[in-house]
């Protein structure tokens, strides 16, 4: 979970672009509840900042005037098309994730922008740029119209949350062939409860299911490394291929301290069945 820059986009310019060649009466409903969009925004930004996005109830109106269905129009019709003014922001907002990997799982190239607070069901914040996440097909599919009602449920936010200033994420090598991994969240002591709860519950099936999308790419990671594993096994026993597995950590390591691919090598290291059991058993099939 990756950590991104707040996006600075002027609100009343989004509007306004929105609201070009809308028609009434949609266009005079969206118009004067415009200034309640522009708090809204600022409010929600206060409220993110201190962690209380939680308190804010769900809506399907706009001051009983502006509905889902014309925030919805505002969105799908002016906001997201590439021919619309406010594309530009859709796309700068695609482009917040360093090297185009999903923010919520850090290793999917995003497809799309991911509503934080669901449109479906809080329609002010339709086109708040805090509210836009930049993600991946299976992260916003898997987060679909969740919503949740306490700090703890609160999932990983890129822009307010940093959960990457502590090494949480682990996984556990399977000891039977072929080698395969499960991936969990094992948060550190010496952080706040709060926050060990929230990596913990962003990491599960009810957050972002990370699990799953790391176990199926660890599976042809540890097929690509395997070879060369075993080769400086033989040349050097474990010493040498362990040498090999920390340099690709510290690699990792240099771009995220909660890769996977570090939780994988991690996990290899630590496991006597692999150095003791399979990795002398495959090397001895090649003789």
């Amino acid at each position: 979970m990756k950590k991104l820059e707040k996006p600075q986009f002027d609100m009343e310019t989004i509007i306004d672009n929105c609201l070009v060649h809308m028609q009434n009466p949609r266009k005079k409903r969206i118009t004067l509840v415009k200034e309640k969009i522009k708090k809204k925004t600022e409010e929600y930004d206060e409220l993110a900042r201190h962690g209380q996005l939680h308190i804010i109830p769900e809506h399907d109106t706009i001051d009983n005037i502006a509905t889902k269905e014309d925030m919805e129009a505002l969105y799908t019709q002016r906001f997201v098309p590439k021919n619309q003014p406010n594309r530009a922001f859709y796309d700068k907002i695609l482009a917040l994730a360093p090297y185009g990997k999903c923010p919520y799982c850090q290793q999917n190239l995003v497809k799309t922008v991911d509503h934080f607070l669901p449109k479906s069901k809080y329609v002010a914040y339709t086109v708040t740029p805090y509210n836009l996440i930049p993600a991946c097909s299976d992260c916003n599919t898997g987060k679909l119209d969740s919503t949740f009602h306490n700090r703890v449920e609160e999932p990983f936010h890129p822009y307010y949350d940093n959960f990457d200033d502590c090494v949480w994420l682990k996984a556990k090598l399977i000891e039977m062939e072929p080698v395969s991994f499960q991936f969990y969240a094992d948060p550190p002591i010496d952080i706040s409860e709060e926050k060990r709860q929230r990596i913990s519950h962003s990491f599960s099936e009810q957050g972002f299911c990370l699990n799953n999308i790391y176990k199926l790419h660890a599976a042809e990671e540890y097929c690509s490394r395997e070879t060369r594993l075993k080769e400086c096994f033989q040349k050097g026993k474990k010493e040498l291929a362990v040498e090999v597995l920390q340099d690709l950590i510290k690699d990792e390591k240099s771009i995220s301290l909660n890769s996977w691919k570090t939780a994988l090598y991690q996990s290899i290291i630590d496991s006597e069945w692999y150095w003791n059991e399979y990795l002398p058993e495959i090397c001895k099939g090649k003789d």
